[in-house]
């Protein structure tokens, strides 16, 4: 009796806590709400312990852990319910090392739900620049007394992440840049309350990295019960770049050029509690001086690429992607002096041209490469440093052709020829591994790369493996450093491409 009645007056106290949470502040639904929308039957035998989220999408804060004599019973997320036997237990929930959470006793009764409301708080740092735009730059928080709580990390909206919740104990906080002390002039404070989201926008200075804003994020507001947010967001970025470019292939050191080019960057994203898809539109276009000819045709790229996630946990996940690449304009070849060449047709036929100053390899929209993949998406690395994912699954690969011709000197008569190349399709397994690397202040590294395995031999497969090295000049200029290396199927061999662009950017 006496037992029950210690339970009893835990459960009042509990009740009173909920007294303190500003629900309106919250995001997702008020508490009361979001246990009414789990499913969760309680068995008998049992009772039901319930941690509401004061964020949405679910899984954005920390989870929580349920203890009982030191021991570890189980663990969820923030707005999911956990099915107990009846007792005391201690619950664990907030940000930082173990010995920073918030320790709770809540008791379990059966064939009760035990409704934990927040007395602890929330909060939500969006970093950006002066454009609005989310920017790649971490900050850390640290208590009043210049105790550290962690690293915010930026995020990989392409990849489905999210901006985390930090949930602390009520009080004042202070964001600082990485490695400063609480006693920097370079900070900002908020004072986080019981039971209530804070949502700020951090700016950062794009050229110095300095912050220089820390305001309130507008937040849409419904009705006590329920509260949404944009689950739908478009950005387009327009830029140019002088681009200094050599090639190399396992015959013979390419010419040197100097590009100049324009590009459409356009990704949109959907992203709610359990599903992330992406559009990203990229059409890059320029004029290209090769070293001993005239100026003619450089850069030429129009690609769409889709990619859609669900959400098993924050960090794994299954993935559909599609991929669709191409060339505007057509592609020429070029002679410094007039040529004989030898075209030789898929079906056989052969003819020669004469006195050729420029050759036309393919026409516009050829080929067309389709890749599409599906298998599971998961987390490898998160840290300060560097991210890491990896993506498993089947894979498939088009390559759709029309009057495409790849030109070289017959080896053994010394004559130029022109071999037409029809269609490919294949399928088999593929792997990507994604990451993202931050290498000093204003230096980040992006790598991707991307194998499709068709058979056991080595030679059938081929990869695209994409380094870029960005260099931040100011808000609006870069100096990107890109290596790329890839190996094509038809073609049987590795090709090289390096690129230094001074690239101006624009976004909206």
């Amino acid at each position: 009796m006496r037992r029950t009645c210690l339970l009893l007056l835990a459960i009042l106290l509990l009740a009173f806590a909920a007294g303190n949470a500003d629900e309106s502040s919250w995001t997702s639904p008020a508490a009361n709400a979001q246990l009414q929308r789990d499913p969760t039957l309680i068995p008998k035998g049992k009772g039901f312990l319930f941690v509401p989220s004061l964020s949405v999408p679910l899984g954005n804060e920390p989870p929580y852990t349920v203890y009982i004599d030191g021991e570890r019973i189980a663990s969820a997320s923030t707005g999911r319910g956990i099915l107990l036997d009846p007792g005391t237990y201690d619950v664990l929930i907030g940000s930082g090392a173990i010995s920073q959470l918030i320790r709770k006793t809540v008791p379990v009764l059966e064939g009760q739900t035990t409704l934990m409301k927040p007395d602890w708080a929330a909060l939500v740092i969006d970093v950006i620049d002066a454009s609005r735009t989310s920017v790649n730059q971490t900050y850390e928080i640290l208590e009043v007394d210049g105790e550290p709580y962690g690293v915010g990390f930026r995020i990989e909206e392409e990849r489905g992440e999210r901006v985390r919740t930090w949930l602390l104990r009520p009080g004042v906080y202070h964001v600082v840049r990485v490695g400063e002390s609480v006693t920097t002039i370079r900070k900002f404070s908020v004072q986080l309350s019981p039971g209530t989201l804070t949502q700020r926008n951090l700016v950062v200075d794009g050229a110095t990295g300095d912050f220089i804003g820390f305001y309130p994020r507008p937040v849409l507001q419904t009705s006590l019960a329920e509260r949404t947010t944009s689950t739908v967001t478009s950005q387009t970025e327009l830029s140019g770049s002088v681009q200094f470019n050599t090639s190399q292939q396992t015959a013979a050191r390419g010419p040197t050029s100097l590009n100049l080019a324009v590009q459409m960057f356009n990704r949109t994203r959907y992203n709610t509690e359990h599903d992330f898809a992406s559009i990203r539109v990229i059409l890059e276009e320029g004029a290209s001086k090769v070293e001993g000819e005239d100026l003619n045709k450089g850069v030429d790229r129009a690609e769409v690429r889709t990619t859609y996630i669900y959400r098993l946990s924050p960090r794994i996940g299954p993935y559909v992607r599609g991929v669709v690449s191409s060339v505007v304009f057509p592609t020429d070849t070029r002679f410094s002096s007039p040529r004989d060449l030898i075209r030789i047709r898929q079906n056989g036929h052969t003819d020669t041209l004469r006195s050729l100053t420029k050759f036309t390899t393919a026409p516009s929209l050829s080929p067309v490469t389709l890749r599409e993949g599906i298998g599971i998406n998961s987390q490898l690395v998160r840290s300060f440093g560097i991210n890491m994912d990896l993506r498993l699954g089947i894979g498939a690969r088009q390559d759709l052709r029309t009057e495409f011709y790849q030109v070289a000197a017959n080896a053994t008569t010394g004559n130029l020829e022109a071999m037409e190349t029809g269609s490919t399709s294949n399928t088999g397994l593929e792997a990507l591994l994604i990451m993202d690397a931050r290498l000093a202040r204003y230096i980040n590294l992006d790598s991707e790369f991307d194998i499709l395995i068709t058979s056991r031999d080595t030679g059938d497969w081929f990869f695209t493996w994409e380094n870029r090295m960005r260099i931040a000049l100011t808000s609006f200029i870069n100096l990107d450093i890109v290596a790329d290396l890839e190996r094509e199927q038809t073609l049987r061999r590795l090709q090289g491409r390096e690129q230094l662009l001074l690239r101006f950017s624009r976004f909206f």
